[in-house]
């Protein structure tokens, strides 16, 4: 589920239970929306980094694309057709992620 999601269902379980007096349910929502908004922040801090450090993924993305073409080699290679479909699946994430991450670098060289 979205963190948003829990953020509000997480939220209208909590007053729902107070309202009610049903503690549990209150209980239950607070931690919902909780986990929710950290959640929230998680994906929020690394987009920032992201936006800061977008060479430092190059690593990844080149893992990715060689990992996900490995997969499918080797899923052509032994008949095995949702492997090899995984793997160019894997592969063009790695490439779409490298393409993201080089338009960062350019946009921080141009100052925007």
């Amino acid at each position: 589920m979205s963190n948003i999601y829990n953020q509000a269902a997480g939220a209208t379980k909590e007053t729902l239970g107070n309202v009610t007096g049903n503690k549990d349910l209150a209980d239950r929502g607070r931690k919902q929306w909780a986990e929710g908004k950290g959640e929230h922040e998680i994906q929020k801090d690394k987009a920032m980094r992201e936006e800061d450090f977008p060479n430092a993924h190059r690593a990844g993305d080149s893992a990715k694309q060689a990992g996900g073409a490995t997969k499918e080699k080797l899923g052509q290679a032994i008949g095995n057709d949702k492997m090899a479909s995984e793997g160019r699946s894997q592969r063009a994430q790695g490439v779409g992620q490298a393409q993201h991450h080089d338009n960062l670098a350019e946009q921080q060289k141009k100052g925007y």
